[in-house]
């Protein structure tokens, strides 16, 4: 239920603090079943940077209007704010960035969440059109976002999603892993600002 990253070994990294304003309950009492904080990781690769945040957001309102009554609305909307602050400031510093995770949510490029997100700077919502070949080819709530640079090191079509095999009785996961190939340039490659 944590939010984490694998990072192969013979790759760079460095954690940075967690983005804990996620946890949107931080103040509400020990009783309260508490949100996850965000996972932020700096990647060095081929001379370049790329920030990743993972995160795993309110569930309860997958296609609502975020000014629903819903209290897991308002939930989420209060958490896409802090990304919209996270957004704002990796394109502040011109960094090439992803979000990634479950945003519990059926994004779009339409959505009003993410339009906060695409307010702010362009972004590429690698799902958007695009429905998972788990559960029934429902839409996906699992989703990767990228920013910056990071927009132009996506290899097309290589969106991929791969099914869980299932036991009787025994299920890994409610969600089928989610990918893209991203292919970083060398620092030489890269064009001068």
């Amino acid at each position: 239920q944590h939010t984490a990253l694998a990072v192969r070994a013979d790759i760079p990294f460095e954690q940075n603090p967690d983005v804990t304003a996620l946890d949107t309950y931080a103040t509400a009492p020990a009783t309260h079943h508490h949100l996850r904080s965000g996972l932020d990781i700096t990647l060095h690769q081929n001379g370049q940077t790329l920030r990743i945040l993972v995160v795993h957001l309110k569930a309860g309102c997958p296609d609502n209007l975020p000014h629903a009554t819903r209290p897991t609305c308002a939930t989420l909307w209060q958490q896409f704010a802090v990304l919209d602050a996270w957004v704002a400031i990796r394109t502040q510093h011109h960094e090439a960035f992803a979000i990634m995770g479950d945003f519990n949510r059926h994004l779009t490029v339409h959505d009003p969440l993410f339009l906060t997100l695409l307010r702010i700077a362009p972004l590429d919502l690698v799902t958007a059109g695009t429905a998972s070949p788990c559960q029934n080819g429902s839409y996906f709530i699992d989703h990767i976002i990228l920013g910056g640079a990071a927009r132009a090191w996506k290899i097309p079509n290589s969106l991929r999603v791969t099914p869980l095999a299932e036991e009787v009785g025994q299920t890994l996961s409610d969600h089928c892993p989610v990918s893209i190939t991203l292919q970083l340039p060398s620092a030489k490659e890269q064009p001068q600002p």
